[in-house]
């Protein structure tokens, strides 16, 4: 066993999780990966985001690109990550389409193009998708050791403190074994599988600053188009008083 793996106690579980995940087929992938998809765009935090820092994904991640795709049909703002491995620190920026994506990522990735108009800086409404090798019902999480996430939701306040910070992964790889964990590492609010959403940092058990902040935003249908809130209808009935509601025993006159 390397050294490496014995002074980090994620090295070895991040190895076999990756064997683990390419080896599931292409078509159980695609199948979890749609399932996923759906769950995040059902959300009540997707309708009530207004940017959504997305991923372009590699080999077997969960392919999220639905989810960027919906969103941009409904007028929100999309972006992806471009990573800077010497400095080990991520930016995003956004797109109008997903056709300006391009090659030549750090990883070998798909990367936006790089200008300062559209650098994203995160507000309250904004949701982050987290890329993961494994997630724990903690919320924690191993990725591929960069680091990177866990350094840019530390720079931004109004994700460090978000119920928007949204983990993906399969659910064969939605541990019951809690991750270890540092200072310096990010967990997730909520963990989609294509199983189930698992709220790990409800909305109404987020810092008071995230609530004061949240600013309104117009109900939408499934196809983005204003909608109402439906009103449950209740029975009018008249009101009849306690007193004329009691059983009262006929009397003997009254029965002849």
């Amino acid at each position: 066993m390397s050294d490496t793996v014995m002074q980090n106690p994620k090295a070895q579980r991040r190895i076999d999780a990756k064997l683990l995940r390419d080896a599931m087929p292409a078509e159980l992938r695609a199948e979890d990966s749609k399932s996923i998809c759906q769950k995040i765009v059902s959300m009540a935090s997707f309708g009530l985001c207004d940017i959504i820092l997305c991923y372009a994904p590699i080999g077997s991640e969960v392919d999220v690109m639905p989810v960027a795709e919906a969103a941009i049909a409904r007028g929100k703002t999309v972006a992806f990550p471009v990573c800077d491995k010497e400095s080990g620190d991520m930016e995003f920026y956004s797109v109008a389409s997903l056709d300006e994506l391009c090659d030549g990522g750090t990883f070998g990735e798909k990367v936006p193009p790089v200008s300062d108009d559209r650098l994203i800086t995160p507000t309250v409404g904004t949701m982050i998708i987290m890329p993961g090798l494994i997630f724990d019902k903690s919320g924690r999480r191993i990725g591929y050791g960069g680091g990177y996430y866990d350094k840019y939701i530390r720079r931004h306040e109004a994700l460090f403190y978000s119920s928007m910070t949204i983990g993906v992964a399969y659910s064969a790889f939605l541990s019951d074994i809690p991750i270890p964990y540092s200072d310096h590492d990010i967990s997730a609010a909520i963990v989609v599988t294509e199983k189930r959403v698992n709220f790990v940092r409800k909305i109404e058990k987020s810092p008071k600053r995230e609530v004061r902040k949240r600013h309104y935003v117009p109900l939408l249908d499934a196809d983005g188009n204003p909608a109402t809130q439906k009103r449950r209808d209740f029975y009018n009935a008249n009101y009849i008083s306690p007193d004329e509601g009691k059983y009262k025993k006929p009397k003997a006159k009254d029965m002849t």
